[in-house]
């Protein structure tokens, strides 16, 4: 049992999982959102009744709708808001963080820490904090009701880094207990470029408009939606952020392999693997809603979290990303919005200008740019 301190910033599905998980191994957890009605039933419940893979109560010492409380005193602040929040809540950090606080993202995106970082020195921040990222969601489950939720899935394969990068044993320190399937990466490059929610939503969601628009949810995201062009559409998606690892040194997994790895359940192909994920009673896609347009954070999030800031490092790098740049181009028309704009370009990570070597320090050393 940890004696540990966790925030955890988000009561969404995944706020929720980290309730669970990290509650009942003996965490003591505050719970912060600033949607009142999201956490009623939860503040009234003191905790959470948990049932499959791990089973018990999850207490929760704190939960509360006002940031200053939740934070004040925690060793491990954990945002999982969702990406295209992290700017926000870090603006809202930087008022009541305290020296010897680590804040994790999970998941960081791409790019994460480095957002974190720059808008807590925007906004004065002088409290000496750890920042680290997760590249994925560690678990997976079932939440039927609001106090009551079904652990499914524990990933076995999850990515740490820090920024800088010295920094991870300190990080690790505090974490080990709480995910210990987790590795150290060597930098957030690493950890950003394994950003396989991209990777795997935003061909699926194009590549299928005009079924998810005419028949709303009715197909299984994965093996329905994965057709073999979309498959392969994925494939040449997945080859072009390789590249971009690549260039900046960063060694990262293929997304078949990823698969295999987290899931330990897959085929010889992405198809096979699709339909084992969604088909298989220990399947974690079986469990996955198809959303019902794309004003969802599979498009609204990834695209400008994830396939922007892709984009703009294989610029940097000298590096082609057709299809990425494609994808964001059709998400953009379709949702009248400008993600490369709005999103994690090489202004908004703070790398304009910034040869691929000199952005490759700036992620190992955490120095502003």
């Amino acid at each position: 049992m940890s004696q540990c301190t966790v925030t955890i910033i988000g009561a969404g599905l995944g706020g929720i999982a980290l309730v669970a998980n990290l509650g009942l191994a003996g965490y003591r957890l505050r719970l912060h959102d600033r949607d009142e009605a999201r956490i009623a039933k939860l503040q009234e419940r003191g905790g959470l009744d948990v049932e499959g893979l791990v089973q018990g109560f999850a207490r929760v010492d704190l939960v509360t709708p006002k940031l200053a409380p939740a934070v004040d005193g925690a060793d491990v602040i954990i945002v999982v808001t969702g990406s295209h929040f992290h700017a926000e809540v870090a603006r809202d950090l930087a008022r009541v963080l305290r020296d010897g606080q680590t804040i994790l993202l999970i998941q960081g995106g791409t790019g994460g820490s480095l957002v974190i970082r720059a808008e807590l020195r925007r906004a004065g921040c002088r409290a000496n904090v750890d920042v680290a990222e997760m590249d994925n969601f560690p678990y997976s489950l079932a939440w039927p009701e609001p106090t009551r939720v079904k652990v499914t899935i524990v990933k076995r394969f999850l990515q740490i880094a820090a920024l800088p990068a010295s920094r991870i044993d300190a990080v690790l320190a505090k974490l080990r207990t709480a995910f210990p399937q987790a590795v150290a990466a060597p930098s957030i490059l690493t950890t950003g470029l394994t950003n396989m929610n991209a990777t795997l939503h935003v061909v699926n969601m194009v590549g299928n408009i005009g079924r998810l628009e005419a028949t709303g949810n009715r197909y299984r995201f994965y093996a329905e939606g994965y057709t073999p062009s979309l498959v392969t559409l994925l494939e040449a998606l997945d080859a072009e952020r390789l590249a971009v690892a690549r260039a900046f040194g960063a060694r990262v997994p293929g997304i078949h392999a990823w698969l295999l790895d987290t899931y330990a359940l897959g085929g010889d192909s992405l198809a096979e693997t699709f339909h084992h994920l969604t088909h298989a009673p220990t399947g974690p896609y079986q469990w996955t809603p198809t959303p019902p347009s794309l004003q969802h954070k599979y498009v609204i999030e990834d695209v400008p979290c994830g396939l922007v800031a892709m984009s703009s490092l294989g610029r940097a790098a000298g590096v082609a990303t057709p299809v990425i740049d494609g994808l964001i181009a059709l998400t953009s028309a379709m949702l009248r919005r400008d993600f490369r704009a709005e999103g994690r370009n090489l202004v908004a990570l703070g790398l304009a200008g910034k040869s691929a070597d000199e952005i490759r320090a700036i992620a190992e050393s955490g120095a502003a740019a």
